[in-house]
């Protein structure tokens, strides 16, 4: 099996696309160039919920967000 990485990096795309990907797990990249890795919980118009390796819920608004990466199975 092979993986893809679906690179998003626009606000308005990550808001759109995002809630297929809930239950996944994901990489985003903060403004300050930080990365957070863990599983997609939640995504409204303002912010995306992320449940890191801690299993803490995580909120992260849209502003602060840089781009999101997806590892999908090919």
């Amino acid at each position: 099996m092979r993986t893809k990485q679906l690179r998003l990096n626009d606000p308005d795309q990550i808001r759109q696309r995002m809630p297929k990907f809930l239950g996944k797990q994901i990489n985003i990249v903060l403004t300050d160039r930080t990365v957070m890795f863990g599983e997609l919980r939640q995504v409204n118009d303002a912010e995306i919920t992320l449940r890191n390796m801690r299993l803490e819920n995580v909120k992260y608004p849209f502003g602060a967000i840089a781009e999101v990466y997806i590892d999908t199975i090919v």
